[in-house]
């Protein structure tokens, strides 16, 4: 299968989002614990509420993953009056953790060589803000290989719309049928870029959340391992 160009997803495609978002709550926690008296289980559920809230009244923006919009939500709720210094601390303490602890899958860079030793373009299509992925890319070392990023924060709304994988092609020059999506979400990778015209490649690294009963639901190809991509594309 030709194609000329390859999106990929960031988050959870490229390397472990869980993993480093596991150790980074936990830094905020710890960074939380200097202020106020607060245990694990409280700090969790408040973050989830916060994190919820956020995501409900800003749904479909690159503004409903702010984490500083998280922590301030988090901070106004364990605190009498709002504290700029403790919410930027709590935001410095998520990204710095991250960034510390966020790693490239192991067979992501030779498959991101490959690709451009071949001519391949190759694009970011990731929600959230433009600051922060561009943050990610350049920690994982990818920039080089990486011919242009789409953010939800440019494209004025988040993955499954369609004008996050249009944007990405315009810049890239190519067709649908000329390019492949590549993401671990089923709604918002594979609906998203199957509705486009796009072909689609679901990285499974486990149970599927839901299965799929509507032809533009069903990715093209399913792979466990990003290295298996090669063999789709020869």
């Amino acid at each position: 299968m030709n194609k000329k160009a390859v999106l990929f997803d960031l988050d959870n495609t490229l390397y472990d989002y869980d993993r480093v978002h596991k150790l980074a709550l936990k830094a905020v926690f710890n960074e939380l614990r200097k202020h106020i008296e607060i245990k694990w289980d409280q700090f969790e559920k408040l973050f989830k509420i916060s994190r919820r809230e956020i995501n409900r009244e800003l749904s479909g923006t690159a503004s409903a993953h702010n984490r500083v919009l998280y922590f301030q939500r988090l901070v106004e709720k364990t605190h009498e009056s709002i504290n700029p210094q403790v919410i930027l601390k709590l935001y410095n303490a998520y990204w710095d953790t991250s960034l510390k602890e966020m790693f490239l899958r192991k067979d992501a860079l030779d498959l991101l060589k490959s690709l451009k030793s071949e001519n391949v373009k190759i694009a970011i299509v990731s929600d959230l803000t433009t600051n922060i992925q561009l943050r990610k890319i350049h920690k994982l070392g990818i920039s080089k290989y990486v011919d242009v990023v789409v953010t939800s924060e440019e494209a004025g709304s988040e993955k499954p719309h369609s004008i996050m994988f249009l944007l990405a092609l315009n810049k890239l020059g190519v067709s649908p049928s000329e390019a492949m999506m590549v993401g671990d979400n089923t709604v918002a990778d594979i609906e998203g870029a199957n509705f486009v015209g796009l072909d689609t490649v679901l990285l499974k690294k486990g149970p599927l959340a839901r299965k799929s009963k509507e032809d533009y639901e069903k990715p093209n190809f399913v792979i466990k391992k990003l290295k298996d991509l090669k063999k789709i594309l020869c």
